[in-house]
């Protein structure tokens, strides 16, 4: 798989700069594939070392975001609609897209472990899994055994008001690279952070894979 890297910068601002590369912004899932055999795989390739400094380093955008609402529920969409540099999400859209059985929203009930786990159970989170699919959480929990602390799952425990997030991963947060972070309580304007842009042919073969 051929990917290109875009950034530093915000949230919205290297999803831009991907999209005017004719290329699209990965969702988590698609983030997931893309890391797994930088960490899990034999091979040696510049490309992979690039993955893992970019993590350590900087922190890579994932292009799937979520609206916490008032403490029963997080709704999760892949590449939400920007407005003002910032992810626009509103519930109403959300459970429309929902109820119309649009696979690019999900939801998940508060009550998900939050903090430091095991990479097994980083794999089973109902959040993790809300973000990336089953296949893609696992792939993070394989990548997320590859270091030398337990991974470590950042977002809200409630809310009191609606907050909208996006998500990232990194892993220079708090243990100097040695635990990766999932991180799903991200605004977004940060501008140290880098993406890597895929091109539509694989996007569109990963929807139908599954389908």
């Amino acid at each position: 798989m051929e990917i290109q890297k875009f950034g530093p910068g915000t949230y919205a601002e290297v999803q831009a700069a991907i999209q005017e590369a004719g290329l699209v912004p990965p969702t988590m899932a698609e983030t997931a594939s893309l890391i797994h055999p930088a960490y899990c795989s034999d091979s040696q390739r510049p490309e992979f070392d690039d993955i893992k400094s970019t993590i350590r380093n900087r922190g890579l955008w994932a292009f799937t975001g979520t609206l916490y609402v008032l403490n029963k529920v997080a709704y999760v969409q892949d590449r939400p609609q920007i407005r003002d540099g910032l992810p626009f999400m509103q519930e109403a859209d959300l459970v429309a897209k929902l109820e119309a059985g649009d696979s690019s929203v999900r939801f998940v009930p508060f009550g998900f472990n939050i903090g430091t786990m095991k990479p097994s159970d980083l794999g089973k989170n109902a959040y993790v899994i809300a973000l990336a699919g089953e296949e893609g959480a696992e792939k993070l929990a394989e990548a997320a055994g590859k270091f030398r602390f337990s991974p470590y799952l950042w977002c809200p425990r409630s809310v009191d008001k609606a907050l909208t997030r996006v998500s990232a991963l990194d892993s220079n947060w708090g243990l100097g690279g040695r635990r990766l972070r999932v991180d799903g309580d991200d605004i977004g304007d940060n501008g140290g952070g880098c993406g890597f842009g895929v091109s539509c042919q694989v996007t569109s073969e990963a929807s139908r894979t599954k389908k």
